[in-house]
């Protein structure tokens, strides 16, 4: 899927997702160069500004805009709900945990994803399955354990036993975040030449990665698992 950014402009408008981006990044240039020209850019100043007001240590964004509402969503759902807005990234972002079977050696799971992006009225929502085990090794006369996760499937539009809370936790999105559009996942997958993201050292960078997080970035296993779902849901939202 990894196809440089287009749509047919005659029947869609994304090109507000490609000004969040281009406000924020200086596409094409490169990170860590001489004088650090990249951290100069207006847009990086901005944006670096912009994460430590929503979730900085030092202020209570965080939690009013983000804890408050997961934590109503897993009450609501009677499911566990674990936020994933790790360091500063552009979105906030959780799962739920839909399914857990197996042993304390080795389980799958199934989670459903969401993230509300910084960067302008966009949000995500995905679902993985994943199997993982853990296993232990002699090190120096003592036991290391490490885990080890595969992912198994990624469920990109509300279908099957997925759909209702899909479907269920876009609605608390655009209720509590008006007028926030879900970003299809056939966009979202795909590139912008030249894009680098602050926070990552990924050298091609999608536009998933540069509004939300690299959960679902480019690499060996992600390319391996066949999406499951529509991947063009949500385009309705975007008709000219």
């Amino acid at each position: 899927m990894n196809k440089n950014f287009f749509f047919n402009y005659d029947e869609y408008d994304f090109w507000p997702l490609y000004d969040s981006i281009k406000k924020y990044y200086p596409i094409g240039i490169k990170k860590n160069q001489e004088f650090d020209i990249y951290r100069n850019y207006k847009g990086i100043q901005e944006l670096e500004n912009l994460l430590l007001d929503k979730i900085g240590p030092e202020n209570t964004n965080y939690d009013k805009n983000w804890v408050s509402f997961i934590e109503a969503i897993s009450k609501e759902l009677g499911k566990n709900t674990i936020s994933t807005t790790y360091g500063i990234v552009p979105s906030y972002s959780a799962f739920i945990f839909l399914e857990s079977e197996g042993n304390k050696d080795r389980w799958k799971s199934k989670e459903l994803h969401f993230s509300v992006s910084h960067l302008g009225k966009f949000y995500q929502v995905y679902g993985i399955e994943k199997s993982v085990r853990k296993s232990a090794i002699i090190s120096n006369g003592e036991e290391l354990t490490f885990q080890t996760e595969n992912l198994r499937k990624i469920v990109v539009s509300p279908v099957g036993e997925y759909k209702n809370y899909f479907e269920r936790i876009e609605n608390y999105i655009t209720e509590e975040f008006k007028e926030y559009r879900l970003v299809p996942f056939k966009i979202g997958q795909t590139i912008i030449d030249g894009l680098q993201i602050l926070h990552l050292d990924n050298e091609k960078c999608s536009i998933n990665m540069a509004l939300f997080n690299d959960f679902v970035g480019f690499g060996e296993e992600v390319d391996e698992v066949e999406p499951e779902g529509n991947l063009s849901y949500g385009m309705e939202n975007w008709k000219k």
